[in-house]
Protein backbone atom coordinates (compact mmCIF):
# COMPACT_ATOMS: atom_id res chain seq x y z
CA UNK A 1 0.00 0.00 0.00
CA UNK A 2 3.21 2.59 0.54
CA UNK A 3 4.61 2.18 -2.89
CA UNK A 4 1.11 2.98 -4.43
CA UNK A 5 1.01 6.17 -2.15
CA UNK A 6 4.82 6.76 -2.50
CA UNK A 7 4.33 9.64 -5.00
CA UNK A 8 0.93 10.91 -4.10
CA UNK A 9 2.16 11.94 -0.47
CA UNK A 10 2.99 15.65 -1.15
CA UNK A 11 -0.19 16.66 -3.15
CA UNK A 12 -1.85 14.70 0.07
CA UNK A 13 0.36 16.70 2.55
CA UNK A 14 -1.19 20.15 1.23
CA UNK A 15 -4.40 18.90 1.52
CA UNK A 16 -4.49 18.70 5.09
CA UNK A 17 -5.06 15.50 7.79
CA UNK A 18 -8.36 14.80 7.52
CA UNK A 19 -7.93 14.03 3.02
CA UNK A 20 -4.62 11.94 3.97
CA UNK A 21 -7.14 9.94 6.44
CA UNK A 22 -9.94 9.64 3.63
CA UNK A 23 -7.26 8.86 1.45
CA UNK A 24 -4.98 6.21 2.83
CA UNK A 25 -9.16 4.62 3.85
CA UNK A 26 -10.08 4.47 0.22
CA UNK A 27 -6.51 3.27 -0.95
CA UNK A 28 -6.81 0.43 1.63
CA UNK A 29 -9.79 -0.82 0.52
CA UNK A 30 -9.33 -2.25 -2.72
CA UNK A 31 -6.16 -4.48 -1.06
CA UNK A 32 -7.95 -6.24 1.89
CA UNK A 33 -8.56 -9.68 0.46
CA UNK A 34 -10.80 -10.87 -2.50
CA UNK A 35 -13.33 -9.12 -2.72
CA UNK A 36 -17.14 -10.37 -2.62
CA UNK A 37 -15.68 -13.85 -2.13
CA UNK A 38 -18.58 -16.68 -2.69
CA UNK A 39 -19.24 -17.58 0.93
CA UNK A 40 -21.03 -20.54 -0.38
CA UNK A 41 -19.63 -22.34 -3.43
CA UNK A 42 -21.20 -24.84 -5.50
CA UNK A 43 -18.45 -27.45 -5.48
CA UNK A 44 -18.50 -30.87 -7.65
CA UNK A 45 -16.32 -33.34 -7.22
CA UNK A 46 -16.03 -35.83 -10.47
CA UNK A 47 -13.99 -39.12 -11.02
CA UNK A 48 -13.67 -40.58 -14.39
CA UNK A 49 -11.59 -43.47 -16.10
CA UNK A 50 -12.11 -46.78 -16.88
CA UNK A 51 -14.27 -49.73 -15.19
CA UNK A 52 -14.45 -49.59 -11.48
CA UNK A 53 -12.72 -46.92 -9.25
CA UNK A 54 -11.72 -49.33 -5.75
CA UNK A 55 -11.80 -46.46 -3.56
CA UNK A 56 -13.18 -42.79 -3.59
CA UNK A 57 -12.52 -40.11 -0.59
CA UNK A 58 -13.73 -36.47 -0.79
CA UNK A 59 -14.40 -33.93 1.55
CA UNK A 60 -17.75 -32.56 1.95
CA UNK A 61 -19.27 -29.75 4.37
CA UNK A 62 -20.27 -32.84 6.82
CA UNK A 63 -17.07 -34.08 6.84
CA UNK A 64 -15.00 -36.94 5.27
CA UNK A 65 -16.84 -39.27 2.83
CA UNK A 66 -15.90 -42.39 1.07
CA UNK A 67 -17.36 -44.88 -1.44
CA UNK A 68 -16.08 -48.16 -2.70
CA UNK A 69 -16.20 -50.14 -6.10
CA UNK A 70 -17.79 -47.33 -7.69
CA UNK A 71 -18.82 -47.33 -11.60
CA UNK A 72 -17.50 -44.47 -13.40
CA UNK A 73 -17.48 -41.76 -14.51
CA UNK A 74 -18.80 -40.72 -10.94
CA UNK A 75 -19.82 -37.24 -9.21
CA UNK A 76 -20.68 -35.85 -5.90
CA UNK A 77 -22.31 -32.13 -5.75
CA UNK A 78 -22.74 -30.16 -2.37
CA UNK A 79 -22.66 -26.76 -1.50
CA UNK A 80 -19.19 -25.60 0.56
CA UNK A 81 -18.84 -22.53 2.75
CA UNK A 82 -15.95 -19.68 2.83
CA UNK A 83 -12.79 -20.93 3.60
CA UNK A 84 -13.06 -24.85 2.98
CA UNK A 85 -10.62 -26.74 1.87
CA UNK A 86 -11.79 -29.49 -0.86
CA UNK A 87 -10.15 -32.62 -1.14
CA UNK A 88 -10.87 -35.37 -3.12
CA UNK A 89 -8.79 -38.99 -4.07
CA UNK A 90 -9.42 -41.64 -6.11
CA UNK A 91 -8.35 -44.96 -6.75
CA UNK A 92 -8.53 -47.18 -9.31
CA UNK A 93 -6.79 -49.94 -11.78
CA UNK A 94 -5.25 -48.00 -15.27
CA UNK A 95 -6.01 -44.16 -15.57
CA UNK A 96 -8.01 -42.20 -13.13
CA UNK A 97 -9.09 -38.87 -12.95
CA UNK A 98 -10.42 -36.68 -10.02
CA UNK A 99 -11.66 -32.97 -10.74
CA UNK A 100 -13.18 -30.59 -8.59
CA UNK A 101 -15.28 -27.96 -10.03
CA UNK A 102 -16.49 -24.65 -8.15
CA UNK A 103 -19.69 -22.56 -9.04
CA UNK A 104 -19.09 -24.18 -12.87
CA UNK A 105 -15.31 -23.69 -13.05
CA UNK A 106 -12.57 -26.65 -13.15
CA UNK A 107 -10.37 -25.30 -10.36
CA UNK A 108 -8.04 -28.42 -10.64
CA UNK A 109 -7.89 -31.45 -12.43
CA UNK A 110 -5.36 -34.70 -11.95
CA UNK A 111 -4.64 -37.80 -13.87
CA UNK A 112 -2.90 -40.56 -12.49
CA UNK A 113 -2.15 -44.28 -14.37
CA UNK A 114 -0.49 -47.59 -12.48
CA UNK A 115 -1.64 -50.83 -10.80
CA UNK A 116 -3.60 -49.11 -9.28
CA UNK A 117 -3.38 -45.45 -10.56
CA UNK A 118 -4.23 -43.09 -7.37
CA UNK A 119 -4.76 -39.77 -7.54
CA UNK A 120 -5.82 -36.55 -5.34
CA UNK A 121 -7.32 -33.09 -6.09
CA UNK A 122 -7.04 -30.29 -3.47
CA UNK A 123 -8.37 -26.81 -3.72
Amino acid sequence: MTSRLAGKLPQLMRLGGPAIVIALAIAGTGTCGPAHADQFPQVRYEVSGGGVADYISYQTEHGQRHATNVGLPWSSEFTGFGGQVFVLSAQGPGAITCRIVVDGTVVTEQTATGAPGHTVCTH
